[in-house]
């Protein structure tokens, strides 16, 4: 009874052992759920076994017993029998233990082993037909069931390791929602785009929760928790796909997609696409705004004044008056560029726009066209004009102070042209009218003008000259005369100064004040500067060795970068030596106090070359460059000269109540010329008096102790085909002039 009942045993036991193992290839952890039951019943099946094994032992020692004391009764009867009786059983006793026992006890152990995962042995006795074979086989299928469970477990993990690897590598964050709106996984991605910790959101969270923790971690700020959730309900209830733009914070725009799953959830993924709406932005960004000023550009400047003329139009600026538009322009900024160079042009830029930014209002526009091209619309205003030149003063003095870029203090200005808007007037026209305007400022440079009706025909006038001036030079329009420099010491001719002409086939004769500043604004200057330095140094090659020749220098000439070089050429050309030139410039050429400037004279000055200072006393920094320079000489400004004058003469021409008034400024300035001619013997400087155009002047010159005089007393200026005729002829006759003398007036 004990035997079929463990067989029965057997049986359920593999029945419910293959029904776990076929669980658990499916389910690993339901088949883990129902192991325990079949391992209650392994339990179970096991201690039946024990008993029996405990049942089949007692049972010999019974029979040996048994054997042994009917031995003692009966060994008087039946010994031979009871003896063989004996042996029987004994050897009955030890063929069950052979036969039963034993395998039962192998079998048993090998469960045990098998319960504790080794599944590498070998099941003895499938073979037999008894109980024991049944057992046998029952444990064969236990051992196949376990490999089938583990071989399942294992290809469990690396399915889950895959998808555990593949779930944290995608680029995009995931939170996977149940269909009962709960949280069910969130991928490592999702908490690295949105800077929470990681596993802050545990499975089974709802979206008021998620809401709470989100905003706690500072996402959605301005945005209340009931708004978020409301969000997060709204596309889980949705049921179709989704996808749209979600600003998170002012740092975080993600690209979110819903998709719903066919068991009512849905799958959320989050895309950081902050840094492309960044780049998008800068590209629109740059688009239209100056990408070294951060200011808008031109595109940008048209379509404010667009809107500004649209508005006006549709009367929402009624009460107001007519906003402007203001033009400028650097001056001198190109010069800057030729001597500094670019970087330090590109720098000036950057600080003239944050000069320009200070000085406009909130509403005010400031763009900048191009180059050294600024432009501002004004917003409309109660002051019109009178604002409009405000501004336009506030600009001009903050644009002109000093620089300090790259170590170099610069100076530049600005000129500015300025129109308002009329009815019906396009936005094209008013540029139109501000850059007419600045063409008027820019002749006197440093100043602003308003747009006013015949500018047009100014300016046409004025581009005319422009473009005739460009080909006068190709035509060879252009000629040289030469105005003495007379020596008082020496009693002759020691210099001339080249002075151009302009002989236009269609203007005629134009003045130097008419065409020279045009050449200077529009760089023209450039090339007819060095024409008329290697045509001077030509020409005086041929004058006697005791006269120099002295060339005019503007102040984009000296900010050439190439003038060095150019002059070294023309004098090698010319086989002129450098000593016979002489080099004038201007006090502002020094304001600009750049090393470059002054490094520039130092070389020009150990070539051997003459520096002399034109215009001495008109400006404000003479005595401190006479410091820092050694010049050879300054040239009294024709200003002081031109008061050195009789006082009866005066009288005769003015009255007894003017006379006193030209006697003192004549008193003045010749107090003020022998100051300038004591100086500069004192700093080994010689001086030339401009503008002599009298006797009195030329004797009040030699009286003061200049040591030259030039002016029309001597000669006005001749053309180079006459300059020997002139040389022997005023050392013929001014000697005889000097020695005479003129007596000064009282």
């Amino acid at each position: 009874s004990v035997a079929s009942r463990l067989r029965q045993e057997f049986d359920d036991y593999v029945s419910q052992f293959r029904d776990t193992a076929n669980f658990a290839a499916y389910d690993a952890s339901y088949g883990a759920l129902i192991a325990g039951g079949a391992n209650e019943r392994f339990g179970t099946l096991r201690a039946d076994l024990d008993g029996l094994v405990q049942s089949l032992a007692q049972r010999r020692a019974s029979l040996a017993s048994d054997a042994v004391r009917d031995s003692v009764a009966a060994q008087k009867m039946l010994a031979v029998l009871g003896l063989g009786a004996t042996l029987i059983t004994l050897l009955g006793s030890v063929a069950v233990g052979r036969s039963i026992a034993r395998p039962v006890l192998r079998l048993t152990a090998m469960m045990n082993q098998l319960a504790a995962g080794d599944t590498e042995l070998a099941v003895p006795g499938t073979q037999r037909r008894d109980e024991v074979g049944a057992m046998a086989r029952a444990v064969g299928v236990f051992r196949a069931n376990q490999v089938a469970r583990r071989e399942a477990e294992l290809s469990l993990r690396r399915t889950n390791f895959l998808f555990d690897a593949a779930l944290n590598s995608m680029l995009q964050g995931m939170i996977v929602w149940g269909p009962d709106q709960q949280v069910l996984l969130v991928n490592n991605r999702f908490y690295e785009i949105v800077g929470m910790p990681q596993g802050c959101l545990t499975t089974g969270l709802k979206p008021r929760d998620v809401a709470e923790i989100a905003i706690g971690h500072g996402l959605h700020p301005g945005s209340s928790v009931a708004v978020i959730t409301g969000k997060i309900t709204a596309i889980l209830s949705a049921g179709c796909p989704m996808h749209f733009e979600q600003e998170m914070s002012p740092s975080l725009v993600v690209q979110l997609a819903s998709q719903p799953m066919a068991n009512g959830g849905a799958v959320m993924t989050f895309e950081d696409i902050t840094e492309k709406r960044q780049k998008e932005a800068q590209i629109v960004f740059m688009a239209r705004h100056d990408a070294l000023t951060g200011l808008p550009n031109r595109t940008l400047f048209k379509e404010h004044m667009e809107a500004m003329l649209q508005a006006g139009e549709q009367g929402e600026a009624a009460g107001t008056a007519a906003f402007g538009v203001l033009c400028l322009d650097l001056d001198h900024f190109k010069e800057v560029n030729d001597t500094l160079g670019h970087p330090a042009g590109d720098e000036l830029l950057r600080q003239v726009a944050v000069r320009l930014r200070d000085c406009v209002r909130d509403g005010d526009m400031i763009a900048r066209l191009g180059g050294d091209e600024f432009a501002i619309v004004l917003a409309s205003q109660p002051g019109g004009a009178p604002d409009a030149a405000s501004l336009a003063s506030r600009l001009v003095a903050s644009v002109s102070a000093p620089y300090e870029v790259q170590g170099h203090n610069i100076v530049i200005g600005t000129s500015i042209g300025i129109a308002l808007s009329d009815p019906g007037l396009s936005s094209a026209d008013m540029l139109k009218r501000a850059d007419v305007a600045l063409y008027r400022a820019k002749e006197e440079r440093g100043t602003f003008a308003f747009f006013e009706p015949g500018m047009d025909k100014h300016l046409q006038a004025r581009l005319g000259m422009e473009a005739d001036l460009r080909m006068a030079l190709q035509r060879g329009e252009f000629e040289l005369n030469y105005q003495p420099l007379y020596n008082l010491a020496q009693d002759r001719v020691t210099g001339l100064e080249a002075l151009i002409r302009w002989n236009s086939p269609t203007r005629g004769r134009v003045a130097p004040t008419e065409f020279i500043p045009l050449a200077e604004q529009s760089g023209l200057i450039i090339p007819i500067g060095e024409w008329v330095l290697r045509t001077a140094c030509a020409e005086a090659a041929a004058w006697p060795d005791h006269v120099r020749v002295a060339v005019n220098l503007s102040v984009i000439q000296t900010r050439n970068r190439h003038l060095v070089g150019l002059v070294r050429d023309a004098l090698e050309c010319a086989g002129l030596p450098a000593h016979r030139l002489e080099l004038e410039i201007t006090e502002s050429v020094l304001l600009q106090d750049t090393e470059a400037v002054m490094t520039m004279l130092r070389t020009l000055h150990d070539m051997g070359v003459r520096v002399s200072m034109d215009d001495f006393g008109t400006g404000y920094s003479s005595l401190s460059y006479l410091r820092r320079f050694p010049f050879d000489k300054i040239k009294i400004d024709r200003s002081f000269i031109s008061d050195l004058r009789g006082g009866a003469g005066a009288s005769e021409a003015s009255g007894d109540a003017t006379a006193a008034t030209f006697a003192a400024a004549a008193s003045n300035a010749a107090m003020i010329v022998r100051a300038i001619v004591g100086l500069g013997e004192n700093l080994g400087i010689s001086t030339t008096a401009e503008g002599v155009e009298t006797a009195q002047q030329f004797a009040q010159a030699r009286q003061n102790g200049c040591a030259e005089v030039q002016g029309y007393f001597i000669s006005p200026p001749r053309p180079a085909d006459e300059v020997m005729d002139l040389l022997r002829r005023l050392d013929a006759t001014l000697p005889a002039i000097a020695r005479r003398g003129v007596a000064a007036p009282a």
